[in-house]
């Protein structure tokens, strides 16, 4: 049945689990710490909602995808690299997201944006993100063509041993 979920699911994302470990393992249960760690990065991120994007990381007056992950997380005591590319160096690949891991996107080939997973819902994964377009907004990847196609894959940067 796990495994059902999992095929349903990268089905949906139009993933290529050729990225991915072989292992399909289970995701392991959280425990409360974990669980309320993932609660409060995701209520602190879509409190950022509407705030404009700045290309120069993070200021006042906005953020770029980079500068607003590593600012929710840095609050949290997490620390992340500066770029996107570099953060998905880190952490660990996932096959099932769940709220508060990364969420990588690439266009040609390499990775150019980073966003976190603010819940999944069924089939169907949302991105709390910060974009050039329209600041920070939350985008459910599934119904959005053009994050579809470019979503590349899910790390977990919170669970120990990262």
């Amino acid at each position: 049945m796990n495994f059902l979920i999992v095929a349903v699911l990268l089905t949906h994302l139009s993933i290529d689990t050729r990225d991915y470990p072989q292992d399909i393992s289970d995701t392991p249960l959280l425990s409360v710490s974990q669980k309320k760690l993932r609660k409060n990065i995701t209520t602190y991120a879509l409190s950022f909602l509407g705030t404009a994007y700045n290309s120069k990381r993070y200021s006042k007056s906005g953020f770029d995808c980079s500068g607003f992950v590593q600012h929710i997380y840095g609050q949290h005591g997490i620390a992340l690299a500066r770029s996107s590319k570099s953060i998905a160096t880190q952490g660990k690949p996932k096959k099932r997201p769940q709220a508060g891991d990364l969420a990588f996107f690439s266009h040609t080939g390499r990775i150019n944006h980073v966003g976190i997973v603010s819940k999944v819902q069924g089939s169907k994964v949302y991105v709390v993100h910060s974009t050039s377009s329209k600041g920070v907004i939350e985008t459910c990847i599934n119904e959005s063509e053009y994050w579809q196609k470019r979503f590349a894959f899910v790390k977990d940067v919170l669970s120990r041993g990262n």
